[in-house]
């Protein structure tokens, strides 16, 4: 038998852990507040980087004189 079986023997007759609930639930919110953050520097910098390249319009003639 070779190594590489014994060691795949070993890990499926070993019962996997499951998480518990209150880890699940941690790892969720920790994801959630990354995400977030992250949504939020990168929305407040896009207004900033576009108002810099727009020129500025000059007004035109009015058609409702």
């Amino acid at each position: 038998m070779l190594a590489n079986e014994k060691i795949s023997r070993v890990k499926l007759s070993q019962p996997l852990s499951v998480p518990s609930e209150n880890m699940l639930i941690a790892a969720i919110i920790i994801s959630f507040l990354i995400l977030h953050v992250l949504a939020g520097t990168i929305l407040q910098q896009a207004p900033v980087a576009g108002a810099t390249m727009s020129q500025p319009q000059e007004a035109g003639p009015s058609l409702y004189d």
